[in-house]
């Protein structure tokens, strides 16, 4: 799999170009992690073997030895590149409008779009999640260098304080509420085409799904739901206390519909 500029601009490796031997082609490491993400996405990491990643980037076994260490350490800096191929660019979330609303639009749209592009960086991440390859080790991959919270902090704030958004709600809250939407496609996206005929891959529907995360979003944020007293939903934090929860919020008065 030949790796788009994109992926190649978007890490930072020091050190040479080298030539396998054997295939004659000149191979970064830069273009080693683009192939290995394929390979790791498909195959996980237990089965992806180094052979196969160095005869389809062209770079030598000793040679990608010799830029990572071993395979964990070659999985290490293709989680790395996942994560940053799946941060929205600051330009996509530039705001242009001073509404809060449109604000969180622009945000939800930029960062659903980003792992529509990336889907095999998505299944990587999804894969990492449920057979964990976590260690002390790997931490370092998972740095998080985007401005998403920070952005839809501000915004919530803004649009609190205007009395646009209900308080209680945080920005991890709503980055959750995306992702869990998002990912959807990918980890559902046999399931939903086989037992539905539901093809979340096409462009219809990778539209209407944007919708639909958007307005759930915006729903969430603007709902008459009542104020729990709680700052968010969730904890954020190995030490966070668990947020107190209210069920009382939830009940409806049943009597309307009888007679």
């Amino acid at each position: 799999m030949a790796p788009s500029d994109r992926d190649a601009d978007n890490l930072n490796f020091n050190g040479s170009e080298f030539t396998a031997a054997d295939s004659g082609h000149t191979a970064t490491p830069e273009e080693v992690v683009a192939t290995a993400l394929s390979f790791f996405a498909e195959q996980g990491f237990s089965e992806t073997k180094l052979e196969k990643i160095a005869k389809a980037s062209g770079m030598s076994k000793r040679m990608i030895h010799y830029h990572f260490g071993d395979k964990k350490g070659l999985y290490i800096k293709t989680v790395s590149h996942a994560l940053q191929l799946l941060r929205p660019e600051a330009e996509a979330m530039q705001l242009d409008s001073a509404v809060p609303v449109d604000g969180v639009r622009k945000i939800v749209e930029a960062v659903y779009t980003q792992i529509t592009q990336h889907p095999e960086a998505a299944r990587l991440l999804l894969m990492e999640n449920l057979h964990s390859q976590d260690s002390n080790d790997s931490a370092v991959a998972y740095a998080d260098e985007s401005n998403v919270l920070l952005n839809l902090d501000k915004l919530l704030m803004l649009g609190q304080d205007a009395g646009a958004f209900r308080p209680g709600i945080s920005a991890e809250d709503v980055l959750v509420l995306i992702s869990s939407l998002a990912y959807f496609r990918v980890s559902n996206k046999f399931t939903m085409k086989n037992l539905y005929a539901l093809d979340l891959g096409s462009e219809a529907n990778i539209e209407g799904m944007k919708r639909i995360v958007v307005d759930t979003v915006l729903a969430f944020l603007t709902s008459n739901i009542q104020n729990s007293g709680n700052s968010s939903y969730l904890a954020v934090g190995a030490k966070a206390t668990e947020p107190e929860t209210d069920d009382s919020v939830y009940n409806f008065d049943t009597d309307v519909f009888t007679d």
